[in-house]
């Protein structure tokens, strides 16, 4: 079941702006002459509203039943979509301009060998015509090819591979399963490539990996429709009144207690699996507004920061740029605690000095995770802060 170039699946077009809400994402729109990105205020079953102020609306001349033409980006892939204005209105004191929910997105890089992004990329290696061995993550899994990208984001993919040469794959798929086959490089990207199954790639494994591809694409549909169903409260507390605060979730409880801040549950659950024998781990999904107030049930009273004695911020938050949160704890909550900013292992030292900007302690690689070297990484912080 690949993703289809063009999506009239309502709910899937309805959960994909949904998505792009939630993450405080814009979409552009065009009308005759204009070309503009906004922000998306609210979304509703049949329709959603972008941030436009009153002299815009005025000035594009928009009315009811104008067609506009819109441009979204999800999990890596561009879509477009002709919507249909249904006036102005307000959100939270910003004035919008209302969209009917589309009936049709198209993907705009249909040229793409990707039909399913993972959440995290997994990390596999090839070879080219020349013999190198070469590390890259897969960043799509299509149907007849993969699109990846090479681990070292400073490697020059131009110099490794041409276009139409032969590349051996091996990627790990899931238990034993490795899809190990032959790809032609169909198309090169400034950081990325495409590769095409060639004619002498194993039936009987493409067959055993596209099974695997229906089922993961199965299983994130599944995902998404429960996260859909739950985010109903939420969303409608958000327009009307401001979120509520989502609970903090305690996985291991020891003292000293870490407090991981990630939109990603599965990362939580690792982090408690693998640091929770040494650490008390809690979670939370961060949405907006103050930290304090979220940890008063587990002591943090406006005096304290109760049991916790380190705060790890990802790089994966829902409705905040990772670093923006950071200053705002350490500079405007006056936190005591130390903050560790953590996410993937690409540029590290880019990433470290950002996050030393922002006014963490540190900056620690945590994807993929590897137990021994962020337990000891953790432990170090932690005591180095102690008293």
């Amino acid at each position: 079941m690949a993703t289809e170039r063009i999506l009239e699946d309502s709910l899937a077009i309805q959960m994909m702006i949904r998505r792009r809400y939630l993450a405080n994402d814009k979409i552009t729109l065009a009308y005759r002459e204009g070309r503009e990105e906004f922000q998306i205020l609210s979304c509703e079953a049949e329709q959603f509203s972008a941030a436009m102020p009153a002299r815009q609306f005025a000035e594009w001349g928009l009315t009811k039943g104008e067609k506009l033409s819109m441009h979204l980006e999800d999990r890596g892939f561009k879509f477009e979509a002709v919507v249909h204005c249904e006036g102005s209105g307000e959100v939270e004191g910003l004035t919008c301009c209302v969209l009917a929910t589309p009936r049709l997105l198209r993907r705009a890089d249909g040229h793409r060998l990707a039909d399913f992004v993972p959440e995290t990329a997994p990390v596999c290696t090839f070879s080219n015509s020349r013999g190198a061995l070469l590390d890259a993550q897969v960043k799509g899994f299509g149907l007849e090819g993969v699109e990846l990208a090479f681990k070292d984001p400073h490697q020059n993919i131009h110099e490794a591979l041409r276009m139409g040469e032969v590349a051996t794959l091996e990627v790990p798929l899931e238990g034993n399963l490795r899809l190990i086959a032959p790809a032609k490089v169909a198309y090169l990207g400034a950081t990325f490539v495409g590769l095409t199954f060639t004619e002498n790639a194993d039936q009987a494994l493409l067959g055993q990996y596209r099974s695997w591809l229906e089922n993961q694409q199965n299983l994130q549909l599944q995902r998404d429709r429960e996260n859909f169903v739950a985010g109903e409260n939420r969303r409608v507390a958000r327009i009307s009144k401001g979120p509520d605060l989502p609970p903090v979730r305690l996985w291991v409880d020891r003292d000293p207690a870490i407090l991981f801040v990630t939109e990603k549950e599965e990362l939580a659950r690792r982090m408690a699996e693998g640091l929770g024998r040494k650490f008390g781990i809690l979670s939370l999904d961060y949405i907006t507004g103050k930290l304090r107030p979220f940890l008063k049930l587990h002591g943090g009273e406006d005096s304290d920061w109760g049991k916790i004695r380190l705060i790890v911020i990802h790089n994966q938050l829902r409705l905040s740029s990772p670093l923006e949160f950071c200053k705002q704890i350490v500079e405007q909550e006056a936190c005591p605690l130390p903050v560790v900013l953590a996410g993937t292992e690409e540029a590290v030292d880019l990433k470290r000095n950002r996050a030393l900007a922002a006014g963490a302690v540190d900056y620690i690689p945590i994807e993929p995770f590897r137990i021994l070297t962020v337990l000891r990484k953790l432990d170090e912080t932690l005591k180095m802060f102690e008293g």
